[in-house]
């Protein structure tokens, strides 16, 4: 009986991280900002350039506040 439960315990928590929503591209952004433009898929280079050179400044400003 321990050993079902246990069994299903596991499963629901296997079941919960795969349904889990990944996190915006703002989260990513503690990975890169290339890989944050990646994941944003966004369709052009040109797009995708311009989301990195946000994402930069972003960061450069939170450094410079902190």
């Amino acid at each position: 009986m321990v050993k079902n439960i246990f069994l299903a315990a596991v499963a629901t928590l296997i079941l919960a991280a795969a349904t889990m929503p990944v996190g915006s591209t703002s989260a990513m952004a503690c990975h890169g900002c290339f890989k944050a433009a990646k994941a944003a898929h966004l369709s052009t280079m040109k797009e995708r350039k311009a989301f990195r050179k946000e994402c930069r400044a972003h960061h450069k400003a939170a450094k410079k506040a902190a």
